[in-house]
This record gives C-alpha cells, sequence and structure tokens, in this order.
C-alpha cells in the first residue's frame, strides 16, 4: 500500500509503503488509522522508517501542515493533515499524527449563534463552514429543518459535531483525489454509519473470551422532567398539562407529569402490586432536571432516559482474538457464545485499522442487544408485527339521490332522481343530507354498455336490519333503516341479502320500484381504457395475464386512480396475498409447516401447525417415524407451556410464569418399577441462590475475638446451605494461608433457630494446631467472636475467607 506526502500545494514529496514491499527507502510501520461513529474526522498515527541518507528529505515529507494521501480498503481517497511529528535523533525514523479534518476546519473559530428560523443541516454546514472548501457529500436529511441555539464559541468541527447531534445523524469526511491532488473534500451525512454485513464473531476463534456485567444502579420505571427555567419564572418547565400518546401503550404520560413505564413496572415494581400500581406506590420514579426549553423537547429527552433505563444495565466486555479484514466503522456484527447460549449483536464504535500489520488492528464494540432464542424470536416478531399494525378506521358508505350533479332536490330514495353519490365516510354510520359533502360524486344512474360490451348494473335493495335479512325488499323503502348496494353485470337485482354492502339511512319516501335512467356510470374491465369514456365510468386495468392491476375513474378529462376500501371485500379464501397495514379483529391465525428427516431415518416426519387466537400462540409439532411423538407448545398471556408427549403419554413438561419455571417428566428407576412423574421449580430466589453459589463473600483475618464483626456480602438465607468458613494457621503476626481447615455455618441454623441464641461451636483439626474450637455468634449478614477465641490453642487459627455454598 502506498502513501503520498504532499506539501500544501499538492506538490509530491515522497512515497512510502506499508505492508511486505521493502525495496522502498521510506516505509510506514505501526500505523494506525482511528475511526469513530461519534466524530466525524479519522485520526491516523504513524512512523516513517528510512534510510539515514534520507533524513532531509524524510524531515520535509513530515513537516507540519503537509498532506499524506492514500486510498483506503473500499477505495476511498483519503487525506491527512499531518499536525505533529518527532524525529528520534537517530536519523531512521520520524513519528508522526494528522487528522482528515484539517486546520481549516479544527482551528477556525465560530461565535455562539442563535437561529430565528428552522434550517436544514446544510444550511447550518454552510455559515459555519463557509469558505472553507469543505462542500455536502452524502445526504440522507436534506429536507429535516431544525431550530438551534448555540450559546458559546468554538472551532467549526466541534459546532457541526453539536448540528450533528441534534439533528440525530452521524457523518464523516471523504476526499475526491486525482493523482496526487485533492480536488473535492466533503462532510457526508447519514442516518446510522455502516451496515450488517453478515459477519459473525464466536467465542473460541474471533473471540477470546465475553465477560457479562450487570449494574441496576439507575433502574427507573418512571421519570419526573424538569427543564429549563423560563425567563420571568422561578419553577422550570415540567410535563404537567402536556398531552401524549405512546403508540404501543407502553408509557404513560400522567396528568401530574410523571412519565410511567407500565410494562417494565410489572417486572420491577418496588411493591410487586401491579394490578395497584402508583406512583407513590411502586413505580421506581427519578426526578432528572433537563436543558429542554419545551415540554415537547423535554418529553423526548425524559422517553430516551427511561426506555435506557428501565432494566438493569449489562455490560459485556469482548476480548478478541482477531478482526476481519472486510469489517468497517459502525457496522453491526453478530456476537456468539455457544457454551452459554448467549447471541448477541453488537456495533463497531471505534475502528483503529493498521494496514501494515492487520493483525494488530482493534476495535471498539457497544450498542449491545441480546439476542433471543431462535423460537422465541419468531413468537416476538409476530407480536411485534401484530402489535404495529395500525388501527383500521371504520368508514360507512353514504347513498344519495338527486336532480343533477350539484346535488339538487337531494334524496335518500330513488325515485324520479337522474344521479346518485356514493361516499365513504369515518364520521358516522347516518349518512349526511348536505349536497356538500357529496360534491363530485355525482353520477347518472344508468349508462350505456363499455367497449368490450359489457353492461353494469347498480343493484340497491332495503331493510331493516344490518345484514338485511329483516325486511329485505329491493323495491320497498317505506320505514326501512338500512340501505344495501352492489354492482355487477346481471340487470336483475339480486335477493339474496348477502351480497349487499349495508348501511343505516334515513328517509321516509318509499321507492316506486325504478332502477333510474339509463345513464349509471359503467365499469368495464380489460388490458385496455374504453373508447369514448364519459364522467363517472369506473375501469378495472388488467395485466396481459387477466390480473387486474389497478382501479380507474373517469373524471371528464383523465383516468384517475382509485383505491378499493377493504370494507367493502367479502370473500371465503384468500390465496398468495400480502397484507400491509391490516387491524384483524376475532381472527385465528393458522400456518402450517414441515420439517427435514433425520439422515439414515426412513419414512420419517415433521410437520405441525401454529395457531394463534383467543390471546395464546399454539403450536404443535408431529415427528418421529409414525408420527407418534407429539410437542405442545403454548405461549400466552400467563407464560410458556411446553409438554411432550410419546404415543398420548405425557413425558416431559415445562411451564413458565412470571418469576417461576417448572419442569416435569416421566422417571423410571428401573424396568420393573412403576413410573413416577417428577417435577421441580426453579423460581428467582432460587435462580439468585444457583447464582451465589461458591462466591468468595467475605475476606479478611479475624480469629474472631471479642469485637470482631465480620460482614457477609451475601445474606446467609440467601445461599442454598450456608456459609463456608476456610481457617489458616496463624503464625508470627500473620495467616500463612496454609493447613487450611473448612466449616460450615449452615442456613438451616438460621432458618429452624426457635431459641434465639444465634451461636455455634464449630469444631476442626489442623496441622500444627490439632482439634480445637471456636464459638461464633451469627445473624443472616454477620459473624462476630468472642474472647475465648484469641486464647491458648485457638489463637494458632484465623477466619481468611467466606464462601457462599
Amino acid at each position: 500500500m502506498e502513501f503520498y506526502f504532499t506539501d500544501r500545494s499538492f506538490h509530491l514529496l515522497g512515497i512510502a509503503t506499508a505492508g511486505s514491499d521493502h525495496t522502498n527507502d521510506f516505509r510506514i510501520s505501526g500505523e494506525i488509522e482511528r475511526t469513530n461513529v461519534d466524530a466525524a474526522m479519522v485520526a491516523f498515527t504513524g512512523t516513517l522508517y528510512f534510510p539515514k541518507k534520507q533524513l532531509s528529505k524524510a524531515e520535509a515529507m513530515c513537516q507540519d501542515l503537509n498532506y499524506m494521501l492514500y486510498m483506503d480498503d473500499d477505495g476511498n481517497g483519503r487525506m491527512i493533515t499531518i499536525t505533529a511529528s518527532h524525529g528520534d535523533g537517530t536519523g531512521y525514523c520520524i513519528a508522526f499524527e494528522g487528522t482528515d479534518a484539517g486546520n481549516d476546519l479544527k482551528n477556525e473559530i465560530v461565535d455562539a449563534y442563535t437561529a430565528t428560523t428552522q434550517m436544514t443541516f446544510e444550511q447550518y454546514f454552510n455559515i459555519f463552514t463557509g469558505n472553507s472548501g469543505w462542500e455536502i457529500g452524502v445526504n440522507e436529511i436534506p429536507t429535516d429543518v431544525r431550530t438551534l441555539t448555540f450559546d458559546s464559541e468554538e472551532t467549526s468541527y466541534d459546532r457541526m459535531n453539536s448540528v450533528a447531534t441534534q439533528f440525530g445523524v452521524e457523518t464523516y469526511f471523504s476526499f475526491s483525489i486525482v493523482g496526487t491532488t485533492m480536488v473535492k473534500c466533503y462532510l457526508n451525512v447519514v442516518k446510522k454509519r455502516g451496515a450488517d454485513r453478515g459477519i459473525t464473531l464466536r467465542v473460541g476463534d474471533e473471540i477470546n473470551r465475553i465477560t457479562v456485567d450487570s449494574d441496576s444502579t439507575n433502574l427507573m420505571t418512571a421519570v419526573y422532567a424538569r427543564g429549563a427555567t423560563p425567563d420571568g419564572s422561578e419553577t422550570p418547565i415540567n410535563l404537567v398539562g402536556y398531552s401524549y400518546t405512546d403508540p404501543t401503550g407502553q408509557f404513560v404520560l400522567t396528568k401530574e407529569g410523571y412519565l410511567l413505564d407500565t410494562v417494565s413496572n410489572r417486572i420491577y415494581s418496588r411493591l410487586r402490586q401491579n394490578s395497584t400500581a402508583t406512583v407513590d406506590g411502586s413505580y421506581l420514579n427519578h426526578v432528572i432536571d433537563y436543558e429542554a426549553t419545551t415540554q415537547a423537547s423535554l418529553l423526548q429527552s425524559a422517553l430516551a432516559d427511561l426506555k435506557q433505563n428501565n432494566h438493569p444495565a449489562v455490560n459485556y466486555t469482548i476480548e478478541l482474538a482477531k478482526i476481519p479484514q472486510n469489517i468497517r466503522c459502525g457496522d453491526t456484527v453478530q456476537i456468539e457464545q455457544e457454551d452459554r447460549q448467549l447471541y448477541l449483536s453488537a456495533r463497531v464504535l471505534e475502528l483503529d485499522k493498521c494496514y501494515s500489520n492487520p493483525s494488530s488492528s482493534t476495535m471498539v464494540m457497544g450498542d449491545y442487544l441480546l439476542e433471543t432464542s431462535q423460537v422465541a424470536k419468531q413468537y416476538q416478531d409476530l407480536a411485534q408485527k401484530l402489535k404495529d399494525i395500525p388501527k383500521t378506521i371504520q368508514y360507512y358508505p353514504w347513498l344519495r339521490y338527486a336532480d343533477d350533479d350539484q346535488g339538487t332536490n337531494m334524496s335518500a330514495l330513488p325515485a324520479g332522481k337522474k344521479y346518485m353519490a356514493v361516499v365513504y365516510s369515518n364520521k358516522s354510520s347516518v349518512p349526511s343530507d348536505n349536497p356538500a359533502d357529496y360534491a363530485g360524486k355525482w353520477a347518472l344512474i344508468q349508462g350505456p354498455r363499455g367497449s368490450d360490451g359489457n353492461g353494469s348494473y347498480t343493484h340497491v335493495a332495503y331493510a331493516n336490519s344490518v345484514d338485511g335479512k329483516t325486511g329485505f325488499s329491493t323495491t320497498d323503502g317505506n320505514g326501512k333503516m338500512y340501505l344495501g348496494i352492489y354492482v355487477d353485470q346481471t340487470q336483475a337485482d339480486s335477493t339474496d341479502p348477502t351480497k349487499y354492502s349495508w348501511a343505516l339511512f334515513k328517509g321516509t319516501d318509499g321507492r316506486d320500484g325504478k332502477d333510474g335512467s339509463d345513464n349509471v356510470p359503467v365499469i368495464t374491465v380489460g388490458a385496455n381504457y374504453p373508447i369514448a369514456p364519459k364522467k363517472g365510468d369506473m375501469h378495472w386495468l388488467t395485466n396481459s395475464n387477466g390480473i387486474v392491476t389497478g382501479y380507474y375513474t373517469y373524471d371528464g378529462s383523465t383516468w384517475q386512480v382509485n383505491k378499493v376500501d377493504a370494507s367493502v371485500i367479502s370473500a371465503e379464501t384468500f390465496n398468495g396475498m400480502t397484507f400491509n397495514g391490516v387491524t384483524f379483529t376475532g381472527s385465528k391465525f393458522i400456518s402450517s409447516f414441515t420439517g427435514v428427516k433425520p439422515d439414515g431415518v426412513a419414512n420419517y416426519t415433521v410437520h405441525g401447525t401454529t395457531a394463534m387466537a383467543s390471546g395464546s400462540i399454539v403450536t404443535d409439532t408431529y415427528s418421529d417415524a409414525n408420527n407418534s411423538q407429539i410437542t405442545h407448545t403454548e405461549l400466552n398471556q400467563f407464560g410458556l407451556l411446553s409438554n411432550i408427549y410419546n404415543n398420548g403419554t405425557l413425558m416431559g413438561s415445562v411451564q413458565a410464569t412470571l418469576g417461576t419455571l417448572t419442569l416435569g417428566s416421566n422417571y423410571q428407576a428401573t424396568s420393573s418399577s412403576p413410573v413416577e412423574w417428577i417435577t421441580s421449580s426453579l423460581d428467582a430466589l432460587r435462580v439468585l441462590q444457583l447464582t451465589n453459589n461458591n462466591l468468595l463473600v467475605w475476606h479478611g483475618a479475624f480469629y474472631p475475638q471479642s469485637g470482631d464483626t465480620a460482614t457477609i456480602s451475601t445474606p446467609l438465607s440467601k445461599t442454598l446451605s450456608g456459609w463456608l468458613i476456610a481457617w489458616s494457621y496463624y503464625q508470627n503476626g500473620s495467616p500463612t494461608y496454609n493447613n487450611y481447615a473448612f466449616t460450615l455455618l449452615p442456613k438451616a441454623a438460621l432458618i429452624y433457630n426457635t431459641t434465639g441464641a444465634n451461636y455455634l461451636r464449630v469444631t476442626f483439626t489442623m496441622k500444627d494446631v490439632g482439634t480445637i474450637f471456636k464459638v461464633l455468634w451469627y445473624d443472616d449478614t454477620h459473624i462476630v467472636g468472642t474472647a475465648e477465641n484469641n486464647t491458648g490453642s485457638l489463637s494458632k487459627a484465623v477466619m481468611t475467607e467466606v464462601y457462599a455454598v
């Protein structure tokens, strides 16, 4: 790889190489190109090596404010402005550093600024980097606007970083380089740098180890937010009186100004009483001060904090063994540790790349997301999709008749009328009697046949019920409350109420039995529009295969595209369709699936169904050579249940509810013994006890004598069995940490103690000491000594460690 050193006028001063090429007098080694998602600039450090005879040329190449040009791994031009250098005095190497931001941005100072109107990112860029030679390159937010305020002076570079932060974007620099000359320099604006390139890092391969740390110090389930104090006021703004509705229903803003997380409170409620949760009674509420000057921005700040801290913070420290060469700053990678079933996604926040020695490249990862198991993820994705489907707006058909296309003498019945209008409204099921609500929708009631020879007919019926089955009539509308309508190519009115779309209507006039004049709008179907259409005509456009691709109406001059409202579609079966933005009410979803048979097993099938209905997702999987084994899994509002059956006999069961995991299975000790059903439960306390097992919970050196109190970090009640005490030989004023003896202070002694005398006499044998005893007083978190423990041979043994077991 080649690096070109030029002066400020792009005159070439020298070329250095990196990597295995040792033929050049000038070589770069140990270089680091650092990119960071939070910084637009690239920082570069390296060392230029050269023969001593080339010292003067090397010094000229590394002079401050010179440029170093090169092409990175993606073929993008890089221009580094050298900002510092250091020769080691031997005449063989010069260490240098620089950035691609350049002095024109890093050293240019801009004043405080307050925008008087909303402006785009590029408008702010032009104000703060004017005459710098930099331009906007990629811009993914060209129309986004903000009204921003900057209270103090700062460099152009820092000011643009602040602008990017307030627009919620990330930036980076790039250059257009021809030969050894920089032609253009760009600031690129993107919503998020990097991509998911499908890279997976695994423990034992690219990763040496993963350390997991959890911290609930900042856990919160509610926020009371306070903003800036307005001029003339002594009270900071808050969220009292502000209206906010979370589309997911998870976050609720109370009238008192508290922002609540109702979902996380079900898990972390202080009182563990979710049904009676109140701000004062159970939410983990934090009062936080912000600099926001409006309630809208104050809400967004509080919402961001609540989303970040509504669960314990889990940090992952990853020790890398090697880095894939095709990874870039901002990329998202997958991380796997199979033995602990840990699956993460993480983002590369900082990348230090070394071109001369790629194996020494390093990166910093963050934005970790815990990935669940594959099956659970399918359920979560499905639930998320259903949750994200927007609420359906109910539309009602309004039908009215009139003498002309202006709505003159409008009536609910067609007797003597030449024009008809149909409007679908979300305002009311009762049609409006205002002609203005039907403007532009009037059409002659009957019209000629289309160019394909197929006529169309509008059919109207009346009834006393919304399904049309009570008091149904196609001729008599007297006293009827509901009107039905449909259009087809058959002249006769159908007597089947299910063919009509029904809606409530008003009217007192009777129907005279006539269907109207001969000018009803024509509905045609075909790959071409009909010849000589009239205003109001409708056409279903098809492709060469006869499949409908669009629905159009003629406005008198052109064909206008229209949408078909889903509320008028009635069908028994839909095949091969994709639904977007639909709300399903009272529906049951059933999906069938098949699996893959194991190698070497004949007539083996895996198949089943997943059904979602009535608040549950149920999957039944049939497997084995004769489908004798069935796995039944049900996920509902109470938790997860999974049963395994063999020829109708329940063989195993897993039930997970909030806080408890129950396992059960058939067990048979011998072929002659009866089958027993064995169950066990694992709740939060038992998980805690298992987590605490074998932990070092105290370390020191106590006899313990009178006045010595050892405070144990894990309570005795939170252990499985108790505290294991390690005794060490004591000589010359300090423990030797050998000749160990161990005694158990059992948990049962605390639980079943009915006398109130919380002390034990523990006996042990130790080399050079013999068999001795110690008297210990204790409670759930302390061990206290007595004076006799420091007498005679008892003083030769001290307590040095305590373990939870």
